[in-house]
């Protein structure tokens, strides 16, 4: 039995793609560095939603450095959640009282706001200090696509960071089975209480599937699946979403690589004796330079035929076409050149 064993991390967290391990917490809450005593409170983000000039002693530089990554906050006897990490540095000011700092869901359009507040008179002492903020109440779910700001209070124009994240927390083990044709997908750093999907398709303009999706259930401790495949193909993927509506799908194409450029690309040819006519439909898209040739009896060379090339990722027809053993169709990639003779050996009459 031949296996390739093949390992893929998919966690995907922001820019910070090189973490492995996703944090875990007991409680979730607001600290801020120099011993200031700081509190947060829910806010609706109305009241600090316009701005106003900044006075002309503050730099717009007084707040930088927002980062954000993801902690998962897990209490015993209860499922985990996920939680955004926000950290940032202030510069204390005698014009600032606080911070807002807001999560906006590009998916669902909700938005979460929380006002975090200074005791003004050691704020005050330490004017000009660097003040590092983190919080880390703000959930979110697995495939989330979230805007982030932060900003002042009160709200000064210019004075304001933002960024956009994606919440992913997947991590794709995969084995590829050639004499069963079969794909083990399993898939680690998962919540508990949440149900997977897993499917195979063939990517074009949508992943198209190929056979039914698989189930991998939040509840049981076997996380992984087994798809069946009939040709590794260089479209072929691995497509996972969690089961909540309009999750964002991760698709993982192992097989795009050029030793997947094999000739079972080349193998749907298709002859009409009644028109005569000979067509080719590629199984995947790609990008090919496709003409007749006649295989020479001397050396096994295909010689062009004349004006008979196309470039196509669609279907190709050529019409007339003459039934002789010896002639062959050329396909031609930059991964190389392939040759199929659909007549040699009588597969059409």
């Amino acid at each position: 039995m031949i296996t390739i064993h093949i390992q893929i991390l998919l966690i995907i967290l922001f820019w910070n793609s090189d973490c492995q391990i996703i944090p875990r917490i007991e409680e979730c809450g607001l600290s801020c560095s120099q011993g200031i005593h700081c509190k947060s409170k829910p806010s609706s983000g109305i009241f600090n939603s316009f701005c106003h000039d900044a006075p002309a002693s503050l730099s717009s530089m007084v707040l930088k450095s927002m980062k954000i990554s993801t902690v998962m906050k897990c209490v015993p006897g209860s499922p985990c959640s996920l939680h955004l990490n926000i950290k940032g540095t202030l510069s204390l000011d005698e014009n600032i009282r606080g911070l807002e700092i807001c999560s906006l869901s590009l998916d669902t359009q909700q938005s979460q706001c929380t006002n975090v507040r200074f005791a003004r008179k050691k704020s005050k002492m330490l004017n000009g200090k660097k003040v590092q903020i983190q919080f880390n109440c703000i959930e979110v779910n697995v495939a989330q696509h979230i805007y982030v700001t932060m900003k002042t209070v009160p709200n000064y124009c210019e004075v304001k960071l933002s960024q956009e994240y994606y919440v992913e927390a997947r991590k794709f083990d995969y084995n590829v089975d050639r004499a069963k044709k079969i794909i083990s997908v399993n898939v680690s750093n998962f919540l508990r209480d949440q149900d997977y999907y897993v499917r195979l398709c063939h990517k074009w303009f949508t992943c198209e599937d190929v056979g039914a999706f698989a189930v991998i259930k939040g509840k049981e401790s076997l996380k992984s699946v087994s798809l069946k495949y009939s040709q590794l193909l260089p479209c072929l993927c691995i497509e996972g979403w969690l089961a909540i509506p309009d999750a964002r799908r991760i698709q993982l194409c192992p097989f795009e690589n050029g030793k997947y450029y094999t000739k079972a690309l080349w193998d749907n040819i298709v002859y009409n004796p009644a028109t005569q006519t000979l067509a080719w439909e590629p199984a995947c898209p790609v990008l090919v330079m496709v003409n007749l040739c006649r295989l020479m009896k001397s050396n096994n060379h295909c010689e062009d035929i004349q004006n008979s090339t196309k470039n196509s990722s669609e279907k190709v027809k050529y019409s007339r076409v003459d039934t002789h053993p010896r002639l062959c169709v050329k396909f031609t990639t930059n991964q190389g050149s392939w040759v199929k003779c659909p007549f040699a050996h009588g597969e059409f009459p």
